[in-house]
């Protein structure tokens, strides 16, 4: 057994020591997650499948240590580590809509239906995108392209956000609210029709 642990953590590398944390991490909270109903129990089934695919990633790691000099997996791993990160991050990458020192109650983001000009998306840390934006309106080239990106800082009174997909016309539209408001759908339909007559009349078109 002492032979065991011991091979396991000789010559420790970056994934071998990333591996055994994530797995004395992961394994009790989904072994937990099993226990709960509904949702619970999958999640827990997919935090465990992960484990093991991290096992098996900890295996292949103690084979290649025994092959390779130790410094130069660290680098290869190092190397990977970095790639898979910046990878992660670049899939992951949003539109971020910063409301947070702004007195609204809503904001309308709008599906360009090309008669209209896109916000401007400048470069936010590290590769996302901060929308600028004109009074309570946003226009991107295709919301169901970024539906799973569009990331709206509420503003600071908020106590919390609601978003209603929404079409009107020929322009596909996501509707932003304070969570307190319960707006009826004709006061909703009112308030992007007011808005896209703002977009027309600041010269967008």
């Amino acid at each position: 057994m002492k032979s065991t642990i011991g091979k396991i953590f000789k010559n420790p590398t970056i994934f071998s020591i990333l591996g055994i944390i994530l797995i004395l991490i992961g394994l009790p909270i989904g072994i937990n997650g099993l226990t709960l109903n509904g949702g619970g129990s999958l999640g827990g089934a997919i935090i465990l499948f992960g484990v093991l695919i991290v096992g098996l990633i900890v295996i292949l790691d103690r084979i290649f240590v025994n092959r390779v000099n130790t410094k130069k997996l660290n680098g290869i791993e190092l190397t990977l580590l970095i790639v898979g990160i910046t990878i992660f991050s670049f899939t992951k990458r949003e539109i971020i809509i910063d409301l947070r020192d702004k007195k609204t109650d809503y904001f309308v983001v709008l599906e360009n239906n090309g008669t209209l000009k896109n916000s401007e998306l400048n470069y936010s840390f590290p590769f996302n995108k901060k929308m600028e934006f004109k009074d309570n309106v946003g226009i991107i080239n295709s919301i169901a392209d970024n539906y799973q990106r569009i990331e709206l800082e509420s503003p600071n009174n908020w106590k919390s956000q609601r978003m209603q997909p929404w079409k009107m016309d020929d322009f596909k539209i996501r509707f932003y609210s304070n969570g307190d408001l319960r707006l009826t759908d004709k006061e909703v339909d009112s308030i992007i029709k007011n808005e896209i007559k703002t977009v027309a009349n600041n010269g967008y078109k």
